[in-house]
């Protein structure tokens, strides 16, 4: 039985989950199915994720809002959910919708998959739209704690900024009054991608209000796991680095066998 239909089982990792944004640094693993969830499992990784990009990779699309509905992630994470007793976290993009009720929604749909958590951005994933004005931004997050505190189990909602990722004009500034904004309004924890030396770390975890993720890259230069624990940091997530190394592993492989002949 999945946590789809063990509602005491979601719970407990709910409240697992919540609770290791207060202990500490914990490492989050994002993953492209159910079989790498399962892989993962006595790692002494402590959560499992969703990435967007890696599941949009598999049906041959790219990762932008509108090409992966909420149903198919649903469902994708419905499966790995099942795959693994970690909990789970959902990038869930700009929550499937402009509007706050649609956020809402995405929320309270992605907790019925058995994922104790969600990410929900302010990139709206429309070039003609861009990023949600501050206001409008934080209206959508605060739409989705509400959501999330209506639920029977314990989700954790992150307040994301993309501003630093795609390099919005008001750079740091900006980075830090939305990420202040969605934690006065009750983001569990924060993240703003981009952060990829240790003093731009530093100037988040300082100024965000709250619990900070950050986004470490397999195979890029980055901070170590120490220095981020030494700074500060409550969450690493590795984005969509896993299924990339896979593919590329998968890659070097057969190119090595067509090479040599060999499969030893």
């Amino acid at each position: 039985m999945d946590d789809a239909d063990d509602p005491t089982a979601q719970q407990l990792r709910g409240k697992r989950f919540r609770e290791l944004h207060d202990m500490g640094t914990f490492l989050m693993a994002n993953v492209v199915d159910a079989a790498t969830a399962r892989a993962l499992g006595d790692t002494g990784v402590r959560a499992i994720a969703t990435s967007s990009a890696a599941h949009a990779a598999t049906l041959g699309r790219h990762d932008a809002a509108g090409k992966v509905s909420l149903e198919e992630h649903a469902e994708h994470t419905a499966l790995i959910c099942a795959g693994t007793e970690l909990p789970v976290n959902v990038d869930a993009e700009n929550g499937y919708g402009h509007e706050p009720e649609e956020v809402a929604h995405c929320i309270r749909r992605l907790a019925e998959t058995g994922a104790v958590g969600a990410g929900i951005e302010d990139w709206s994933g429309d070039p003609d739209i861009g990023f949600y004005s501050v206001a409008r931004a934080t209206e959508r997050i605060a739409a989705a704690v509400e959501a999330a505190e209506a639920l029977d189990v314990t989700f954790t909602v992150t307040g994301r900024t993309e501003c630093l990722l795609y390099e919005h004009p008001g750079g740091m500034d900006e980075t830090l009054e939305r990420l202040r904004a969605f934690a006065s309004v009750g983001a569990h924890c924060l993240y703003a991608p981009g952060t990829w030396d240790l003093p731009t770390v530093v100037e988040v975890v300082d100024g965000a209000g709250g619990p900070v993720n950050v986004l470490a890259l397999v195979g890029a230069s980055a901070p170590t796991f120490e220095e981020l624990t030494e700074v500060g940091v409550r969450r690493v997530s590795l984005g969509s680095s896993l299924a990339n190394s896979q593919v590329a592993h998968a890659r070097s492989l057969v190119e090595g066998i067509l090479r040599t002949g060999r499969f030893d």
